[in-house]
């Protein structure tokens, strides 16, 4: 069937969402919530205009002979009223955020110019009872939750845009409590045990599920001039990595970038490795040790890789297990790249 999107003409297929056509024709339309995890209109930043009125892209399906339009005065101004409403719990937290510029909320707030938080409560305007009881009774359902050994949760941060609850493979995730108190989290808000594959984190657009290490700890090893710190890349890491740091980082050499951030060598995972990866790093690790003539207490071993779950595991080995995300926090937190060199 055919469609106009912004007076142009488009082939659509039946059942498809307006999202799926302008994202498969090349036109980009903001979303959270995000179209390929759901389609149920939740973050409302999607808009587009048929028809005399807004709708929610990626769940309205196309039907022959629609006219859309993507970008008009009153889809700007709906979308900075949604992003308004869900950025009042993140405004004046960025600084201090794990997520600092790889935020998607952060990046359409800035697009979108949201300067003016009229909903978001300032100390001296809440002057009744009626208002500090409604702040703290919504504090009173914020969980923050660091006891299991892969995954930190602070549902603060969290936009209700449910990519957790559909993406996770073991449905860990699902609504708490009622109407207005309702809150994304684990059942009877327990500590989440799960196998940690890492696709709730993954798929986080903000900061309510962020990767757990010992980030003081790393940054000291990183500085130590006494320790000797091996960056284990695992396969197809790099990619992820360039895509995690196109915010953060100018510079497009990885290793420049892992030697700038304090380590002293560099290997990558390789599928010519017929060992498991456990046997892999332990070569490497007595290897290094015995070629630089080097204490093997004195080396650190940090796994690149998108397997979370080994955090949870004790390998003699295996010091430390880093995401792509939390290198582009490295990157991010101990320097700028200025014109391909990392300042301190």
């Amino acid at each position: 069937m055919q469609i106009k999107i912004n007076n142009k003409k488009y082939t659509a297929k039946t059942g498809e969402t307006i999202f799926q056509v302008c994202m498969r024709s090349g036109i980009r339309i903001p979303t959270l919530c995000g179209a390929k995890y759901s389609h149920e209109g939740l973050c409302r930043v999607c808009v587009v205009e048929g028809g005399g009125r807004l709708l929610t892209s990626c769940n309205t399906k196309v039907c022959k002979d629609m006219e859309l339009v993507t970008e008009s005065e009153k889809i700007s101004k709906a979308r900075r009223i949604n992003l308004e409403l869900l950025w009042a719990d993140h405004a004046g937290k960025c600084a201090t955020c794990d997520k600092n510029r790889m935020c998607e909320l952060q990046k359409l707030a800035e697009e979108y110019k949201i300067e003016n938080f009229h909903f978001v409560p300032r100390k001296g305007e809440m002057t009744t009872t009626e208002e500090q009881k409604l702040l703290r009774d919504n504090w009173s359902r914020v969980v923050v939750e660091n006891e299991n050994p892969c995954i930190s949760r602070n549902s603060e941060f969290c936009v209700e845009c449910r990519r957790c609850i559909n993406i996770c493979p073991e449905q860990k995730f699902g609504f708490n409590h009622r109407a207005g108190d309702v809150v994304v989290g684990t059942p009877y808000d327990k500590v989440l045990d799960c196998s940690f594959c890492g696709k709730c984190v993954e798929s986080c657009p903000v900061a309510a599920l962020t990767d757990k290490n010992d980030y003081v700890k790393i940054v000291e090893d990183l500085d130590d001039l006494n320790k000797f710190s091996v960056a284990i890349i695992d396969l197809e890491m790099r990619e992820k990595i360039q895509e995690q740091l196109r915010n953060v980082s100018s510079e497009k050499n990885l290793d420049k970038i892992f030697f700038e951030l304090g380590f002293e060598k560099i290997a990558n995972l390789e599928e010519k490795y017929r060992n498991s990866e456990d046997e892999v790093i332990a070569q490497i690790k007595t290897e290094y040790a015995r070629k630089e003539k080097i204490d093997p207490k004195n080396i650190r071993t940090f796994f690149i890789s998108s397997k979370i779950y080994k955090k949870a595991q004790k390998v003699e080995y295996l010091d430390y297990v880093l995401s792509d995300r939390e290198v582009a926090r490295l990157v991010r937190d101990r320097g700028k790249v200025v014109a391909g060199k990392m300042r301190r």
